[in-house]
């Protein structure tokens, strides 16, 4: 109980200096000019150096983890900067004065403290001479690493490929990118390649439409490790090609150009009264043809009613696809693929002969004890605050970072939202526990309505449009958080 008391207020602290900061950096952007840039920086220094305690030598600099060992670091005038800085400037930095005011009085507040800032990065690069430079502790602490967190929504998520977009516009390439539900699929086009070809990945999910009857079939399948739907969801159909190695097998997480992981929601076993076979047949799920236009609406409605029934963590559990030694290798599209998989709508499986999946599939479920994997969201649809525990756990070597949480699946009140009004409002209690734990948390707006999964392509175009639109109203905030600082005395 000691140990969780104590790495709770560790959490908290952290989450202190954190908030402390984002307060700091809106105010500089907002009221250019108030504090000189040394002083700025100088703040901005000490506060991520009272939050140091582990991190990968030049993992900040080359933007991934390196082949160097951690190291855990502490000294003496660090514990006690860290309870400096948290007893005499968060107040007054988190204080709800106007953002001139807080620069002035932060920076007024530093300048007695600065020859402490000073002796304590001197104890540190003393300390550790034999383990980093003093240049791979600048790095550290000077240069963030932009996190993209996607939440789910069905097709309010493709505002996410703008928002991507403009983000590469303005240099900013993720060094981690972490999502659920849809925001796993399109996160997976993100995460392959450091440099993306957005105009590809568009043209990509333009064609989809014209091949909605391969990627949504309507047979009868056994499920093996996801949960029956209403259709089957084919996703190797759809996008396996674009995630294929150079000899043609398919892509691995490690293949990834950029740190990726998906939330999947574990079935707990014995959470629901019925087995997966069981809940087929009570539901007429099993269909081998494509129902008409009003019944599918009609059993499309039906199960959304149910879907409130998995949002509870007394039957799902969520499982960080990725986020271990046993999931490392996953297949990229199995990952995407389950994340999405709408319990009762869509079921996503591995029926092929895979052995390497088989093989991590029975493993995890019986190390999870869960029935089924199933769509990342009802478990945790915005995860910020398992991108945040991810990172300081030492996902990407650096734990200085900025986490952009962007969101598509909250209460809107447009025609293809209003109806799942009961589900959204469900899922924003579960997202209001992840939300401390991002700088921000952008709640995409316009978006297309969840239900427009292969939209035409002006619908498509359009959302894309939205995205870029908004992150670009918030790259100037972006822009000063991700900038290097350095340390002047």
């Amino acid at each position: 109980m000691a140990d969780t008391e104590q790495e709770n207020e560790r959490e908290e602290q952290l989450l202190q200096l954190q908030r402390m900061e984002s307060k700091l950096v809106a105010a500089a952007v907002n009221y250019p000019g108030v504090i000189t840039r040394r002083r700025e920086h100088q703040l901005r220094y000490a506060i991520t150096l009272a939050g140091l305690e582990t991190f990968q030598p030049g993992a900040a600099r080359k933007g991934g983890r390196t082949d160097h060992p951690e190291v855990r670091v502490r000294t003496p005038r660090l514990a006690r900067w860290r309870e400096r800085i948290l007893r005499e400037l968060r107040d007054p930095i988190l204080d709800p004065l106007s953002g001139d005011l807080r620069l002035a009085n932060a920076a007024k507040l530093l300048g007695p403290l600065v020859p402490e800032v000073e002796k304590t990065r001197a104890e540190i690069i003393e300390k550790y001479a034999n383990d980093f430079p003093a240049t791979a502790l600048d790095q550290e602490l000077g240069k963030k690493t932009l996190v993209t967190i996607a939440g789910g929504g069905g097709g309010s998520g493709y505002v996410y490929i703008g928002a991507w977009s403009a983000l590469q516009a303005a240099g900013f390439v993720p060094g981690y990118v972490i999502g659920s539900s849809m925001g796993a699929l399109l996160g997976l086009f993100r995460a392959v390649r450091k440099r993306g070809d957005f105009d590809a990945y568009i043209r990509f999910a333009k064609s989809m439409r014209t091949r909605s009857d391969e990627i949504f079939r309507f047979v009868s399948l056994n499920t093996r490790y996801g949960f029956p739907g209403i259709a089957r969801l084919y996703l190797r159909a759809a996008i396996g090609s674009a995630f294929q190695n150079e000899n043609g097998e398919d892509m691995l997480l490690p293949d990834l150009e950029i740190p990726y992981e998906a939330i999947v929601a574990g079935v707990l076993r014995g959470a629901l009264t019925e087995t997966p076979e069981e809940y087929t047949r009570s539901h007429h799920l099993a269909v081998d043809k494509r129902p008409s236009a009003l019944q599918l609406r009609a059993q499309v409605g039906a199960q959304l009613v149910r879907l409130a029934g998995f949002i509870n963590p007394r039957v799902v559990k969520e499982i960080v696809i990725g986020g271990d030694d046993l999931t490392r290798s996953f297949n990229v599209v199995d990952a995407a693929g389950f994340s999405a998989a709408i319990p009762g709508i869509l079921h996503y499986d591995v029926a092929r002969d895979d052995p390497h999946m088989n093989g991590i599939l029975t493993a995890l479920m019986e190390r999870e004890d869960v029935s089924a994997l199933v769509d990342g969201g009802v478990a945790n649809n915005v995860p910020a605050r398992t991108a945040w525990h991810q990172v300081q756990r030492g996902k990407i070597g650096t734990r200085n970072c900025y986490y952009l949480a962007m969101d598509c699946f909250y209460p809107q009140y447009g025609p293809g939202h209003i109806w799942l009004q009961p589900v959204t409002r469900l899922v924003s209690y579960q997202v209001a526990l992840n939300a401390r734990y991002a700088h921000r948390r952008l709640e995409m707006y316009p978006t297309l309505s969840p239900i427009t999964l292969l939209p035409e392509a002006s619908e498509l175009d359009k959302a894309v449009g939205w995205g870029h639109d908004q992150i670009q109203q918030h790259v100037p905030y972006i822009a000063k958080f991700l900038e290097r600082v350095r340390w002047t005395s």
